[in-house]
């Protein structure tokens, strides 16, 4: 350890299992598995390979309104997160299922798409096989800035992370951070499927925030 040095401006994701995963995947699976058939690329977007709903509001009010059962569960194991009490709103919700080769280009959430400025962005794996799916990969932000500096015995760091998930992972993370999905191979009879969501923070301990 370098007594001199000092690591500066961490950038934190968080990780947690839903336990009743089985439970949720079961209420929705069909719906979303109907749905995805007929799906088109949001545009904009720059994969030319993706079954989503992101900009499907009538599917997504449909799934994921506010009767729906992953709002209790999300509430619940998000606010664990936290350090201080927390007041958290989803502000967008919607579903990506994987099962021809589909990928994602790296992209971040902080986009003229995403109808409110959100604090969080998040990935639950509904169904997720670790032996033929690929998680997210996060990428350094600041990756380009690095290129033009030494920095000595960190200068071989690894520039992107792809953390172990499972079925039933949680992952909540800044809106700003760039990601990823590796295209894979077809998995038509297991499919990958993720419910991406972002969320604002309406209250932190004793900050309040209005948007």
């Amino acid at each position: 350890m370098n007594p001199y040095k000092k690591i500066l401006f961490p950038i934190h994701i968080f990780q947690t299992h839903i336990k009743e995963n089985e439970l949720i995947k079961n209420e929705l699976f069909s719906t979303i598995h109907k749905y995805s058939k007929n799906l088109s690329i949001p545009d904009g977007w720059l994969t030319d390979n993706i079954k989503t709903s992101f900009d499907n509001d009538n599917i997504n009010i449909e799934i994921f309104g506010k009767d729906s059962i992953v709002h209790e569960y999300y509430q619940k194991y998000l606010s664990r997160f936290f350090d201080k009490f927390v007041n958290l709103e989803l502000a967008d919700i919607w579903f990506n299922y994987y099962s021809n080769g589909e990928y994602q280009e790296s992209h971040h959430h902080v986009h003229p798409n995403i109808k409110n400025k959100t604090h969080f962005a998040c990935v639950h794996y509904l169904q997720y096989d670790a032996n033929i799916h690929h998680p997210v990969t996060f990428v350094d932000p600041l990756m380009l800035i690095r290129s033009h500096s030494l920095e000595m015995d960190s200068n071989y760091y690894d520039e992107k992370y792809s953390p172990e998930v499972r079925e039933g992972s949680l992952l909540m993370f800044p809106s700003y951070l760039e990601h990823f999905v590796k295209k894979s191979d077809p998995t038509p009879d297991n499919p990958r499927i993720s419910i991406a969501f972002n969320i604002i923070i309406t209250q932190y301990g004793d900050e309040t925030n209005e948007y």
